[in-house]
């Protein structure tokens, strides 16, 4: 299953998410986590640095799901 997240009107692909505090102000390891994932872009949400490719088409299909009553 592929995450998708929408962030200033683009949409991302969500490849891997690691703690702010994991990365402890490594960015050159953080580079290279989104080298090896060949992602593209990184966003900081939440306390979470986000590696995620960016997502130049996107066509989003929904499913019909069969709501039980109980």
């Amino acid at each position: 299953m592929v995450k998708l997240i929408q962030f200033n009107d683009k949409y991302y692909q969500l490849v891997r998410s690691i703690k702010v505090s994991q990365v402890n102000n490594n960015m050159e390891g953080l580079k290279a986590w989104m080298e090896r994932l060949h992602c593209n872009h990184v966003l900081k949400h939440d306390g979470h640095y986000l590696v995620v490719r960016t997502v130049d088409d996107v066509e989003i299909i929904e499913e019909e799901v069969e709501l039980l009553e109980k």
